[in-house]
């Protein structure tokens, strides 16, 4: 049990320092130290086997991560089908409507964006990386996701948020209508300014992820906003379950 735990320690401290990596601007062993409270001998050990293995890179004495990480998310991100079915219909509907699109799989309790589609004209949505996870609860990617999960799941997912009895029926009797509608619409209730629609993407029971369109509030008129956006990604989240339904994804693990 204590060789357990001490690996577990081990574990955690290694992921600590390359967060505070991340967070960092290629910062010294005596920065990460102070970081993240171990000593400096100790972090410049955890640096030391981080290198030899590759996932860290040294340069007069400051760090950075390499780019096995890339590497490890390009394939982690080819392992879904959504990716391969959705990535030309979307790319080709942003060229067409100068709009930013991002496309997003669940992971966990999370709509994780897989991959984006900008523009000249595209929306500086807060937080719009790849990777970036966002919560179920509270994204209108994350809300059309949760909508389609078992209650089951939902429940889990109210716990983990601590959510209290008032809110989580309000959530519920939102995701149901959410449910039977085909998108759904957020007029600046996350970001503001910002408007987007989001949409499942569903072959039969099989839930894959969700797509949404993002642009600034003001750029659009009624028509728009009520037909021609919405319309459009109905059209191409279409598309996308066709092509899923259709391809064999064998060998997910491709090149692109």
């Amino acid at each position: 049990m204590v060789t357990q735990n001490k690996g577990i320690k081990t574990a955690q401290n290694s992921f600590a320092i390359v967060e505070a990596i991340v967070e960092g601007d290629q910062p010294t062993c005596t920065e990460l130290s102070e970081e993240v409270d171990l000593s400096v001998s100790s972090v410049y050990n955890y640096l030391k086997t981080l290198k030899e293995e590759g996932y860290v890179v040294e340069n007069d004495g400051r760090y950075r991560l390499s780019l096995k990480f890339l590497k490890y998310g390009r394939m982690i991100r080819n392992s879904y089908p959504l990716m391969h079915a959705a990535i030309k219909p979307i790319d080709l509907l942003a060229k067409a409507i100068d709009e930013y699109l991002s496309l997003f799989v669940r992971e966990n309790y999370s709509a994780v964006m897989i991959h984006e589609a900008n523009s000249r004209f595209a929306v500086e949505v807060p937080t719009r990386f790849l990777g970036e996870p966002f919560h179920l609860t509270r994204s209108p990617q994350g809300k059309v996701i949760l909508a389609h999960m078992p209650d089951e799941f939902r429940r889990d997912v109210f716990e983990a948020e601590e959510l209290g009895s008032r809110r989580r029926d309000e959530l519920e009797a939102e995701l149901e209508t959410i449910a039977n509608q085909r998108h759904l619409v957020d007029d600046g209730q996350t970001h503001e300014n910002i408007w987007a629609i989001a949409a499942p993407v569903r072959t039969g029971d099989e839930l894959y992820g969700s797509l949404m369109i993002s642009t600034i509030r003001h750029r659009l008129d009624d028509r728009r906003a009520r037909t021609e956006l919405p319309d459009l990604l109905d059209r191409t989240v279409q598309e996308v379950e066709h092509r899923l339904a259709k391809y064999d994804f064998d060998d997910l693990y491709s090149t692109w």
